[in-house]
């Protein structure tokens, strides 16, 4: 992940401490500053859970939110499903809660919580950047590729006979999902016995990261975030990014949500106002997303 230095680069754009020159800080604040800092700090925690999916990408905004806002806490938990995240959300155990992809939004908003639809991930086709030459795929490779009919990188122009290794999420996993709507062959395919299945987004990027020969449904946040280790592959030769999803030109795309309770905490708000923000635009896109305003 290249996580420090995002924030490094977020640092000197939104403040001066990477300046050579400049006052020397004062470190001598009173025992009265510190309390305040420390209620502060309180007041700012942030408690965020849900889809692991969209997980990457708003772990990527909380922390250039954290490092350039003083006293910000942002928490993200490990995980919900569709239900359990729902449930935590009301009952207060969070303060907001991240989803993706057919949401009944109208419901949502009549029992009194606020939706928020932030960003647009292309769902991509990731391999093991070290050791697959490939580049680009076309659906009908892609699904003689899932569906076990192509075995091996030769079939697809590769120069040395490396076996294909499958990874995919579950179906009713959302990148699953979308790629079933999307690619017309996929939508009734059966995948390959001998494909690996992962549960979790993590799962995949790990996957795809440490498995020679490997191909798999994730997201462009992921392989952003790979530093190098994942590549994705161009799509009957359209690159899945910002350009291309902002035109129509990639339709392999997920949405992502941030839910909270009517009348959210102020903490809260100054969160979701950096998420719909320039500066979060920014962050989203140097993620492999487009953010939506």
């Amino acid at each position: 992940m290249r996580k420090n230095g995002l924030i490094l680069a977020w640092l000197c754009v939104v403040s001066a401490s990477c300046t050579s020159g400049g006052d020397t800080p004062d470190t001598t604040a009173d025992s009265s500053d510190a309390q305040l800092g420390e209620e502060q700090s309180a007041i700012e925690a942030v408690r965020v859970d849900g889809s692991n999916g969209v997980m990457p990408l708003v772990q990527a905004l909380a922390d250039v939110y954290m490092a350039t806002t003083p006293g910000a806490t942002i928490t993200l938990g490990e995980g919900l499903g569709s239900r359990a995240r729902l449930d935590s959300l009301r009952a207060g155990f969070m303060d907001i809660a991240m989803a993706s992809h057919g949401l009944d939004t109208a419901a949502l908003r009549a029992e009194g919580l606020d939706v928020y639809r932030f960003a647009e991930t292309p769902v991509v086709l990731g391999v093991h950047a070290a050791s697959v030459p490939a580049t680009a795929i076309t659906r009908a490779q892609l699904c003689d590729v899932l569906s076990g009919r192509i075995t091996s990188w030769r079939a697809l122009g590769a120069d040395v006979d490396l076996p294909i290794v499958v990874v995919v999420r579950p179906d009713a996993e959302v990148d699953m999902e979308v790629l079933r709507t999307e690619v017309a062959c996929a939508h009734d395919l059966a995948i390959a016995a001998n494909a690996r299945v992962v549960e979790e987004t993590s799962d995949m990027a790990a996957a795809l990261s440490d498995t020679p020969g490997a191909i798999g449904v994730t997201t462009a946040t992921v392989t952003t975030q790979s530093g190098g280790a994942i590549r994705a592959l161009l799509l009957d030769g359209v690159t899945p990014d910002a350009a291309a999803v902002r035109d129509g030109a990639y339709r392999l795309v997920r949405s992502s949500f941030l839910l909270t309770r009517g009348e959210a905490a102020p903490a809260v708000t100054r969160f979701l106002e950096f998420v719909g923000s320039p500066a979060g635009a920014m962050v989203m896109e140097s993620n492999g997303s487009v953010g939506v305003r």
